[in-house]
């Protein structure tokens, strides 16, 4: 029974693993991003450059990482560095898009599951930043919570719950993998919680236990 829990476990995460992959080097995201180089060579080649490098710059963060074995020693720090290149490659082709991410170095090093931030950062951008008309923003912070658990947060301040495209209100099939493989990981002890935010857009924010190798630097509240 432990064999088979262990490699439906592996199963899973194997699958959650593909189905990430895929959804950074679909057909769509690649032909959006160079049709937009293509519109940009002539009338802004600077701009051009720009989103060329950050493509360059996203898809050598990402790869590596999306072809590791997947397990959860990964650290926070690497997890930050793929969502980092991909929001710059998003503000490139969408000028109203602002970034900022504030993550403390004290945190870094501490392990946190694989292929979740980025999802939560796609979410922001589809559902939240694109159907918005005007400037927008995405964040990422990260914390120790008042519970002791590393909380990491990507909100937006798009057009919130119901106002994109698909599903906004935490039930979608990503959303849902996530929850599955942090349950697989952490039990009750990780969780993905999702808020309106007050002036409008919405926050994603994983928390998960901090490990024993790795001592507490200090608390704050995301």
């Amino acid at each position: 029974q432990r064999a088979l829990a262990r490699a439906d476990a592996e199963r899973h995460e194997a699958e959650l693993r593909l189905s990430v992959l895929a959804a950074q080097v679909e057909p769509h995201f690649l032909f959006n991003t160079l049709a937009g180089v293509r519109s940009a060579i002539a009338t802004d080649p600077a701009r051009a450059s720009e989103m060329v490098d950050a493509l360059v710059a996203y898809l050598r963060a990402a790869i590596p990482r999306l072809r590791a074995d997947g397990r959860a020693d990964t650290t926070l720090a690497g997890q930050v560095e793929i969502v980092r290149a991909y929001l710059a490659l998003m503000a490139a082709r969408l000028p109203r898009l602002r970034v900022r991410i504030d993550v403390p170095p004290t945190l870094a090093a501490l392990p946190f599951p694989p292929l979740m931030l980025i999802t939560l950062a796609e979410n922001a951008i589809k559902h939240g930043v694109e159907p918005k008309i005007g400037p927008a923003e995405v964040s990422l912070t990260a914390a120790l919570a008042d519970d002791g658990r590393l909380a990491v947060t990507v909100a937006d301040d798009g057009v919130g719950f119901g106002g994109g495209s698909g599903d906004t209100a935490g039930s979608g099939l990503g959303l849902l993998n996530l929850r599955q493989r942090l349950a697989q990981l952490h039990g009750s002890r990780a969780s993905l919680e999702l808020a309106a935010r007050p002036a409008g857009g919405v926050a994603a924010t994983i928390r998960v236990p901090v490990d024993a190798a790795h001592p507490p630097p200090g608390k704050g509240q995301p």
